[in-house]
């Protein structure tokens, strides 16, 4: 398969069009394929009617999430009396990772980057603590410790647009240089968290980043179609979208056309991190397959029901403080009173595909192969052979695509669809290398994200949903309480919660 035929036939189907329908018959895959997903959520509920009830002990604080901002928040309580309670089987939300034998890949988040020194110090500190970044003060920033999970500049990105390579995602036109000059007057002043940004930056939250751009430049289609790609593989969503300040802060977070910049990607991803805090905090109070089902206001506190999923059991703790750090859409059944203080934010769908080779070893790529096809759902993957990986002799493409909320009922077709969005993406991948890979697959994992992330539209940041909390002995964490879909800024919020809780 040339690149100009796999260009024309990949457009024959798209990402959402193939969920709309469980009919498809393709036949199935020469390989396993499995799909990981918590849709069956409301099925367990459901079920859990039946299931006995037992009181447990009493605790001071219960997380609910184990996602980056629980698992910051643990940390910071970690001399305190808490529980922490996570639906899945392993930590990590959105920053999950699949360990198994000698196979490591990301299964969400997949990196970050070097910190400049003007970052919020509360998180600089966590992090400094658990030993992931140190100080680089020649050049005014924090770099990380484990530096063979940094990835080498040069093998750092290809862009595949339409058939052609190109080195990156806004080609090099006249519009390039003008637009990089834009953003980088910004340079120093677009610091995490977004609660540090200045206020005479914040009207740049009530119009959308096209519409920003159109007002300083003569921009045409290919530029704001190379701009939607950035702001859809970060934000979830295009630049019409997507605000004027969330977009700014892409470009201009760090001083990206002056300095190299670390890129600090682990073949787990960000649940490095994860595993960081976890090893920090310790396991005893870390409780994964727990379900929390309903928060009730008592006397002096809270009564939670806990589903243990393992036990099929319900346990029914006290608690005087709450964070709650999971699934805002999940608090209609919940926790009710607060529910209306999310509905409106806008949640993007992710699907992980990871794609384990055996044998193709032809040569290094690059750590970031974005891709601009026809299905502008599909985003491009990430290669592990540029990765310090402990997977032996495989060589794992970890593809990404981004969804429309419309697609997100869809999604429940994923199980039995998923031969066919598995040879989907291989022909993808197979039209990247010119070379059919499908031979060389030993198995693939698909990994399904309902409410993946936040999307950063018109005024979604500065709106603390603490703020307006129907009880001050319950505070809410994660990124979706007003701010953006970065690691840095999910830790913040669940230090900044963990001190509501604290105070009070």
């Amino acid at each position: 398969m040339n690149r100009r035929d796999f260009v024309k036939t990949s457009s024959l189907i798209t990402l959402p069009l193939l969920l709309k329908s469980c009919q498809w018959t393709n036949g199935e895959s020469s390989y396993p394929v499995q799909v990981h997903s918590d849709a069956k959520t409301g099925h367990l509920l459901f079920e859990s009617k039946t299931f006995p009830e037992t009181m447990a002990d009493t605790v001071e604080v219960l997380i609910v999430g184990g996602g980056i901002a629980g698992m910051a928040a643990a940390c910071e309580l970690k001399e305190k009396d808490f529980l922490l309670c996570e639906l899945s089987g392993q930590l990590g939300g959105t920053s999950s990772a699949y360990l198994s034998g000698n196979l490591t890949f990301a299964q969400g988040a997949h990196y970050d980057m070097g910190y400049p020194d003007y970052y919020g110090k509360e998180v600089l500190k966590l992090l400094e603590g658990l030993n992931i970044i140190q100080p680089q003060p020649w050049k005014n920033t924090w770099g990380f410790v484990d530096q063979q999970h940094l990835i080498m500049h040069r093998r750092k990105n290809q862009c595949f647009d339409r058939g052609e390579f190109r080195k990156e995602v806004i080609s090099d036109t006249p519009l390039k240089k003008p637009f990089f000059e834009l953003m980088n007057k910004y340079q120093g002043q677009m610091p995490l968290p977004t609660r540090l940004i200045h206020e005479k930056h914040h009207e740049l939250n009530q119009l959308s980043f096209v519409d920003f751009l159109q007002n300083e430049l003569d921009v045409n289609d290919d530029l704001i179609r190379s701009v939607s790609y950035h702001m859809k593989d970060d934000y979830g969503a295009d630049a019409y979208q997507v605000s004027a300040l969330a977009g700014i802060h892409y470009f201009a977070c760090r001083p990206y056309t002056k300095d190299i910049v670390e890129l600090f990607s682990p073949p787990e991803g960000n649940h490095y991190f994860i595993r960081k805090m976890a090893d920090y905090v310790g396991p005893e109070r870390l409780k994964t397959t727990h379900l929390v089902k309903s928060i009730e206001e008592v006397l002096n506190g809270f009564s939670v029901k806990i589903i243990d999923i393992a036990t099929k059991t319900i346990k029914v703790i006290k608690t005087g403080k709450i964070i709650y750090a999971g699934q805002k859409h999940a608090l209609k059944y919940i926790f009710p009173q607060d529910y209306s203080l999310f509905q409106d934010v806008s949640y993007a769908p992710w699907m992980v595909v990871n794609v384990v080779l055996n044998g193709f070893n032809d040569s290094m790529g690059y750590w970031q192969n974005e891709m601009l096809t026809e299905d502008d759902t599909f985003l491009g993957f990430v290669d592990s052979s540029t990765q310090h990986t402990a997977s032996g002799d495989h060589r794992i493409l970890t593809a990404y695509y981004c969804l429309p909320p419309t697609s997100r009922e869809d999604l429940i077709n994923a199980e039995v669809n998923k031969s066919q969005i598995a040879q989907m993406t291989v022909k993808h991948l197979s039209g990247y290398f010119e070379k059919d890979l499908s031979n060389q697959v030993e198995r693939i994992d698909i990994k399904v994200m309902g409410h993946a992330m936040p999307i950063p539209g018109k005024n979604h940041l500065f709106k603390d949903k603490n703020l307006h909390r129907s009880n001050k002995n319950i505070a809410y964490a994660g990124v979706d309480n007003g701010r953006l879909p970065l690691l840095f800024e999910a830790m913040d919020s669940g230090i900044i919660a963990a001190g509501l809780v604290s105070s009070e």
